[in-house]
């Protein structure tokens, strides 16, 4: 059905109607006397109502023509925006989501979804027909069905890309093409005498390569508006759902990330932000006692440092508990009674695998209940997590990420004949170790002491299973890499140049190797590995656990 291109571009508009239409109704909550707010959200209506009636999908033209009769309402003063209100528009948005992607699928809704359309077109209806109905009328059972039932849009796989960026790619490609033209005149009557000109254009050539390959990498960047746009009504459910009043405030949203890694993180944010709400925000009644605001306050936002992308999730809640966080480690074993904890060593606790403080789990959400899922699917993104928290005052947590997928800064190193690329952004320095600096502990492991700091030592040779140049670690180069808030060291034979490499996926062609981030083509022709180094130290900790 996408095939026809008008057909596309109706799916690609509904997607952008429809989240105006759900972010003015969260709006419209907050300002319900902000008449430009109101006919914004109608003619966002009326546009989806007309498009999909012309087009014929029916039952996306009879939600929404309902939709547009109860908003004309309100815009004449027949009707208040109350909560009852908000909630039925927003159900019949998830409803209209679900047909989205059932005509984007081709397929016709199942019996069960047009239960929840009907049972939600009802208690619009009664609104328009009753003004006093009950907020927990009969038809009430269709909003919260709409909420649980309904599947999620498929917001379909492209991009709108600015008009410039296309103008100044095609401008590139019509540079590449001469400069190509001249380097194969240069080349086709060469002699000894033009070898700066051939010099020259490749040069040129070089230039304009480098510039394009930016460019068209540029093409996949999209504003974090999109994906920020998702959280207000998220915040709004979860608040409903635990009796805590929240709002949500967002920032930086027109900073730009691959889209790729945009969706990737959309889970790991939403897990968050519930988790910011369940679990960070005091209930009201405590926040009133302590001067709180009864409301609670959290922010999203995202800025670019560098190469790299941060997002921050923050609320104004309790703070982690650090002593119940040591408590618990101690009682489980993580930590002996005596062992000085920093506070990354304290929060980094809740990123374990089911460990938990919470005296009851609720379905929303859990801090130590899938946070160890958030914490791997940031790293297979090749970017980090870390926690502020202040007790009485909040939680952070900031997430690092690199701004594309495909291509990422690295540091090229030798370890016996082969080559291997280590992202840079895991690299803090690199150091050659002088004799007594490396002693060993608990009969196996070994520790390498660095200006009054030990870090783990690991042989990459051993778990690349290669022969290095030389056993002595005097005679070769650790590399000290950061991983979750912790450091190790690398021991390497020679280190390289640094140089941008195109990322490779392995796995459409072999199983999933720990340690392998993927591949790429070096400059010479040759096929390198590229390490990851979260994966290579869990390797080194199993084989050390196996030799023991």
């Amino acid at each position: 059905m996408t095939d026809d291109p008008l057909i596309a571009a109706f799916f690609e508009e509904a997607g952008e109607l429809l989240a105006d239409l759900e972010a003015g109704l969260l709006q419209l909550e907050v300002r319900p006397a902000d008449d430009e707010l109101l006919n914004a959200i109608f003619r966002s209506a009326h546009t989806l109502k007309g498009n999909s009636a012309m087009l014929a999908f029916e039952e996306i033209a009879r939600v929404t023509h309902v939709v547009e009769d109860l908003l004309d309402q309100l815009r004449k003063g027949r009707l208040p925006a109350s909560g009852r209100v908000i909630d039925a528009l927003l159900a019949a948005a998830d409803v209209v989501r679900t047909l989205l992607t059932r005509a984007h699928a081709g397929e016709a809704s199942s019996a069960e979804e047009q239960v929840v359309v009907a049972d939600v077109l009802g208690t619009l209806r009664g609104l328009l027909d009753d003004e006093e109905m009950p907020v927990d009328g009969p038809a009430r059972g269709g909003v919260d069905a709409a909420r649980a039932l309904l599947a999620p849009v498929v917001g379909a796989a492209s991009i709108r890309v600015p008009v410039e960026k296309v103008d100044r790619l095609i401008d590139l490609v019509g540079e590449l093409v001469i400069t190509q033209s001249m380097v194969s005149d240069a080349v086709s009557a060469y002699r000894p005498d033009r070898l700066a000109s051939l010099r020259a254009a490749v040069a040129l050539m070089d230039r304009h390569a480098r510039e394009l390959h930016d460019r068209a990498m540029g093409v996949r960047m999209v504003p974090l508006r999109t994906l920020f746009a998702r959280f207000p009504r998220l915040v709004r459910d979860v608040a409903a759902a635990v009796g805590k009043p929240a709002a949500l405030e967002t920032s930086g949203e027109d900073t730009e990330l691959d889209r790729t890694v945009i969706e990737k993180i959309s889970d790991p944010l939403a897990h968050l932000v519930r988790n910011a709400v369940d679990h960070g925000l005091e209930e009201p009644e405590v926040r009133q006692a302590l001067g709180k605001p009864e409301v609670g306050r959290l922010a999203l936002s995202a800025y670019q440092q560098g190469g790299n992308i941060y997002i921050e999730i923050s609320d104004d809640g309790r703070g982690l508990d650090r002593e119940r966080l040591v408590a618990k480690a101690r009682a489980l074993g993580l930590h002996g009674d005596d062992a000085p904890l920093s506070d990354d060593d304290v929060f980094g606790l809740i990123f374990r695998p089911g460990f938990s403080t919470a005296e009851t789990v609720t379905e929303l959400s859990g801090r130590g209940v899938g946070m160890d899922v958030v914490r791997r699917n940031v790293e297979a993104l090749g970017g980090a997590i870390a926690i502020k928290s202040e007790a009485g005052r909040g939680t952070t947590f900031r997430i690092k990420l690199p701004l594309t997928l495909a291509i990422l800064d690295g540091q090229l190193l030798t370890v016996g004949d082969g080559t291997y690329v280590v992202p840079l952004v895991s690299i803090v320095e690199s150091v050659r170790p002088r004799a007594g600096q490396v002693t060993v502990v608990l009969g196996a492991a070994e520790v390498v002491t660095l200006r009054d700091r030990v870090f783990p030592m690991l042989r990459l040779h051993r778990i690349l299973g290669v022969r290095p140049k030389s056993e002595d670690p005097t005679e070769g180069l650790l590399v000290i890499v950061e991983y979750d808030g912790q450091h190790a060291a690398l021991l390497v034979d020679e280190l390289l140049g640094q140089q941008q490499v195109v990322i490779k996926s392995l796995e459409r062609h072999f199983e999933k190797v720990r340690g392998v981030a993927g591949a790429t083509v070096l400059g010479d022709g040759r096929v390198t590995l590229i390490l990851d180094v979260p994966g290579l130290v869990a390797l080194a900790g199993a084989r050390e656990a196996a030799a023991a």
